[in-house]
């Protein structure tokens, strides 16, 4: 095995010695072997046969995986046949008609709407669907990268959730406080509600206020205030250090921290002080967008060093120190910074996180086809969920697949409850706009269940791609309020 970059040959050999290891540990100085073995994603975990061969890898610690994967090893050396074990697959429940069914959808997201909108398409009157969320308005997320250099004001980018209503769809303005899959229940501040069906579209919470002095010294780049906060720093800004920062992986969006370093450097260009401003990007993945081929992520670092942007890989954030204003890795090095732009930690929100849904991962596993939950008609779909791809990495999260996945699962629904044969299946298709600056974007778009990895194609960066990604945005708010 292999550990970090920061440890030595001696540091290795005493970590041997203490847990008596009888397999070779090496340093990887230089993250050659966590580039080339990895997705980005920490802890990882990988199983190498003696000839070398790696049988196994997985990011979420997988036990039943892992453990299959050892006895086919064993098996293959000593000739006895592996025991069955538990297929990690969810089998559908069977169909059957309902008069009037309840469906709860927690989440006015991206996949929470469409998969409310999809099903009140397919159902009558009789069955109910529910949207609960704490929030009373919708927010276009992807829209806070345009809101922060001043091109987008917030009436812009927010749908009231109450005009769900209109198309027959009941609105619950409240937290949910839990989810009782026992009693198939759902209970918010002010009542409780019953279903035969529960989708879980609550998205990944950010977490700001786990890192000490975040909110002194960052910018949340994906919080409404966040933006704002950004938006009223690049106006004051005269020149100096911008660092775009991830914290800790995975995050929601992929593309997003160097959509924003792109988009500072065309703002501070036009404002006049590129010429006395730096822009650094901190992260620590190996390459952007580490779930997409090689060849994407090297793009994207091209791009970055054609604008003069630096790109800072394997960069693994440690703490802040806001009285120096600097960002601190794991291995002390620390890097003074005027303007903090921050992906702060995800994580599942409280209530699912208490509800007996998450994986060992921290997220829902679903069926990657499905999107069912090892309980009987319970869903989970977008950043709350978690699905293995066929190259042992997880699925990015984002709203494309949240939209997607809701499509797949309100015709699952509506087909079991009208009694109907269930065929539909998510086929891991996304696409990924690349904002640019200067009114251009790239593009990219392909199969992210391919094996054995994503099949993508990427297009030539353009004013077509950006004015696309503009006529999403309206498209999106029109059609679904």
């Amino acid at each position: 095995m292999y550990v970090g970059p920061f440890e030595t040959t001696e540091s290795c050999d005493e970590w041997k010695r203490e847990y008596d290891l009888a397999f070779p540990v090496v340093p990887d100085a230089d993250g050659a072997l966590f580039r080339r073995l990895t997705s980005g994603w920490v802890p990882w975990s990988i199983l190498v046969a003696p000839d070398g061969e790696v049988v196994f890898s997985e990011n979420e610690f997988d036990e039943a995986g892992f453990g299959a994967a050892i006895s086919q090893l064993l098996a293959k050396q000593t000739g006895v046949a592996p025991t069955a074990t538990e297929s990690t697959q969810r089998t559908p429940a069977a169909r059957r008609a309902s008069k009037a069914a309840t469906v709860v959808i927690l989440g006015g997201g991206v996949g929470g709407i469409v998969a409310a909108h999809n099903l009140r398409a397919s159902l009558g009157e009789e069955h109910r669907i529910f949207v609960i969320d704490r929030s009373p308005d919708h927010l276009f997320q992807s829209s806070l990268l345009w809101l922060m250099v001043g091109d987008r004001r917030e009436h812009q980018i927010r749908r009231p959730l109450e005009r769900l209503t209109r198309r027959g769809i009941e609105f619950v303005h409240d937290e949910v406080v839990e989810i009782d899959l026992e009693r198939r229940l759902v209970r918010t501040r002010a009542r409780t509600l019953d279903f035969d069906y529960l989708i879980v579209a609550l998205g990944a919470r950010t977490v700001p206020e786990s890192i000490e002095g975040f909110g002194e010294m960052a910018h949340d780049l994906y919080s409404l205030e966040g933006s704002r906060g950004i938006k009223n720093a690049l106006d004051a800004f005269t020149g100096g250090k911008v660092g775009v920062l991830v914290t800790s992986m995975p995050f929601k969006c992929p593309a997003a921290p160097y959509e924003a370093a792109f988009l500072v450097e065309s703002f501070l260009r036009a404002k006049g002080v590129r010429d006395r401003s730096e822009i650094h990007v901190y992260t620590p993945e190996h390459q952007p967008m580490p779930v997409a081929p090689a060849a994407l992520g090297a793009s994207i670092v091209e791009m970055l060093s054609a604008r003069g942007i630096q790109y800072h890989p394997l960069f693994t954030f440690q703490k802040m120190r806001p009285e120096t204003r600097e960002i601190v890795a794991a291995d002390g090095h620390a890097e003074k910074v005027d303007l903090l732009i921050a992906v702060p930690p995800h994580q599942a929100p409280e209530v699912v996180r208490s509800s007996g849904l998450l994986g060992v991962s921290g997220w829902i596993p679903v069926d990657p086809g499905t999107l069912r939950t090892e309980h009987e008609g319970v869903f989970a779909i977008g950043d709350v969920s978690t699905v293995r791809l066929p190259s042992g990495k997880s699925l990015p999260k984002a709203g494309v697949f949240a939209h997607n996945q809701a499509v797949v699962v309100a015709r699952q629904i509506a087909d079991e409850i009208r009694g109907r044969r269930d065929g539909a299946r998510f086929d891991g298709g996304g696409y990924c706009w690349i904002e640019l600056g200067d009114g251009r974007a790239g593009f990219a778009g392909g199969n992210f269940y391919h094996d054995p990895e994503p099949r993508l194609r990427v297009a030539r960066p353009g004013r077509a791609w950006h004015w696309g990604k503009v006529a999403f945005e309206k498209w999106w708010l029109r059609r679904w309020f």
